[in-house]
């Protein structure tokens, strides 16, 4: 018998899955509650959140590819961010210590597994990848203003000894 509050939950479920393509689902039931401030403190600074609802609510929801990753009977977390990079990196970082389970998740329509949000927390960040692009870019413009420095030394040394 579905209550208001199970159908109001579940609008803004299905409004969340709508309006952002990438979700991480996440079992949080192992968090304390110093620990869960703490993500969701992170995941705010993020740029994420996480809304957690019960198994049938979120299992409505989701796309039914995804269903299969929402099961058990302790409540489930759905993570959205618009970097969802640097949100897998944060809850990845919280499976290792065992507070929490990354359960799989939806990206551009596609299901992902663990594994696959694991392979997604362990890439470049956007910055890191901004910081490795100017690197490759401004080394051949150093490596010639180098060799151009030399150029003008050895003439300024053949000059003065001649």
């Amino acid at each position: 018998m579905p209550s208001f509050i199970n159908e109001l939950s579940l609008r803004d479920l299905q409004a969340l899955v709508k309006t952002n393509p990438s979700l991480i689902i996440v079992d949080p039931s192992k968090l304390k509650s110093a620990d869960s401030l703490k993500l969701r403190k992170g995941l705010h600074d993020a740029g994420a959140k996480m809304r957690v609802a019960k198994v049938s609510l979120i299992r409505r929801a989701v796309p039914e590819g995804a269903a299969k990753l929402v099961d058990g009977k302790t409540p489930i977390g759905l993570v959205s961010a618009k970097d969802m990079m640097a949100a897998a990196k944060l809850l990845a970082d919280l499976e290792k210590e065992e507070k929490l389970s990354v359960r799989g998740g939806i990206m551009d329509g596609q299901v992902l597994d663990g594994a696959q949000i694991k392979k997604i927390a362990s890439l470049p960040s956007k910055q890191q990848l901004r910081q490795m692009l100017v690197s490759l870019l401004a080394s051949p413009m150093s490596r010639l203003a180098r060799v151009l420095a030399l150029v003008g030394e050895k003439k300024n040394a053949g000059g003065a000894a001649a």
